[in-house]
């Protein structure tokens, strides 16, 4: 039986109102189902403590439970799936709904990522918890198992209280560790990392170790046994991490190292800088045309005047390849994007340019930005190059 859409007693629109459609099926994200589940125990645990609904204590105990399993078996799959997708776990674990097989799975994994592994770890008590009565999905849903025996046999009383103050704290790990597990794999993009350590790891190692002036000295080794105490790692782990970060343009210019860019020099990207700081101290001139009846039309064409001017400067004395460099360093400070893209965003910012051919407004974009000098100052300091960054702010 095939029904219509508008029959359908689940399905149908109407068209009285679109306020209460919901993006389902080919519209939805995994994410969406493990917020949706961990939202349906809590709005429900919720509504009978608060509305002090004590007939419903007993009818709605079970989905309340059944909800926040559901929704913690979700969340240790789409780990396990992006596990599998970065080959960070080689072989599947079979479909099935046994949540504790899934955790030990995901807790062996060599994840490389010290906050990762402890949001696994975090999930454990409450796999135990919720396994322990129900190992296959089962028993919170129906009244009887499989083979006929009574479902949660051994149970008689749960306190929906505890219940709640235990998905709160249920929801904010999952949440956590969803969180970081999308930025860890967005950082693995970059190839910043080793074996045992993630980038997030190797940035929190750069932060605790001294300048490179002062390794020679007891500060280093100190440095250094506190690392590889807290990360677990020996000799040749920690030499790993070490030399990597001295290549790395933002982790090795926090202890002395500093890094050029492809074509900009620091002379010229002063030139820049001062040219924009000449455009924008007229005042008004952020919105000129906010409101028709009050505009200050001789302000506008003075402002129109003195960005032609600025503009002609910096075509006069940057190249093509500098005026790369200079988008190039704006987007990655506006972004906060990672250092290891700059040489691959560079060349394809270069590729546009080509196309485009418009170098003049290329320039017009970039100076009319209110917070040029912002966003350029952070991508130097992404880049290497801090020492600059805090000459242009002076």
């Amino acid at each position: 039986m095939i029904l219509e859409n508008n029959s359908d007693p689940f399905f149908a629109l109407t068209e009285k109102s679109s306020e209460w459609n919901a993006c389902i099926g080919n519209q939805a994200q995994p994410e969406s189902y493990i917020d949706g589940y961990m939202e349906a125990a809590l709005e429900l645990v919720n509504a009978v403590i608060e509305r002090k609904q004590h007939i419903k204590r007993d009818t709605l105990a079970m989905p309340i439970l059944y909800n926040a399993r559901h929704a913690l078996e979700l969340s240790l799959k789409y780990m396990h799936d992006a596990f599998l997708k970065e080959e960070i776990i080689t072989t599947p674990h079979s479909k099935n709904h046994d949540i504790h097989s899934y955790w030990k799975l995901l807790s062996a994994a060599k994840l490389g990522d010290a906050e990762l592994t402890q949001h696994i770890k975090n999930l454990e008590i409450y796999v135990v918890s919720l396994s322990n009565i129900d190992d296959d999905g089962q028993e919170l849903r129906y009244a009887t198992t499989r083979d006929g025996q009574k479902s949660l046999k051994d149970k008689a009383l749960c306190n929906l209280v505890v219940i709640r103050e235990s998905l709160l704290k249920l929801k904010k790990i999952i949440a956590d560790s969803k969180y970081r597990l999308e930025v860890f794999i967005d950082e693995r993009r970059t190839k910043t990392y080793t074996s045992d350590l993630s980038r997030k790891d190797l940035e929190t190692i750069s932060k605790m170790l001294p300048p490179f002036e002062r390794w020679n000295e007891d500060i280093f080794d100190k440095a250094k046994k506190e690392i590889k105490t807290t990360y677990g790692i020996g000799s040749k782990q920690f030499s790993d991490a070490v030399n990597l970060i001295k290549r790395h343009r933002t982790m090795a210019s926090r202890l002395g190292s500093e890094f050029d860019l492809l074509h900009l020099t620091d002379d010229k990207l002063k030139l820049v800088v001062q040219e924009w700081k000449a455009l924008h101290p007229l005042k008004g001139s952020d919105d000129l045309g906010a409101d028709f009846m009050n505009v200050d039309f001789e302000a506008m064409v003075e402002y129109a005047n003195k960005v032609d001017e600025v503009q002609e400067n910096i075509l006069r004395f940057l190249s093509e390849d500098e005026i790369a460099d200079l988008e190039t360093v704006f987007y990655t400070g506006r972004e906060a994007g990672f250092c290891e893209f700059y040489e691959n965003r560079l060349t394809l910012v270069k590729k546009e340019h080509k196309i485009n051919q418009d170098l003049a407004e290329e320039v017009r974009h970039l100076i009319e930005k209110n917070k040029f000098m912002e966003e350029i100052v952070k991508g130097l300091t992404i880049l290497g190059k801090p020492t600059l960054a805090k000459k242009l702010l002076l």
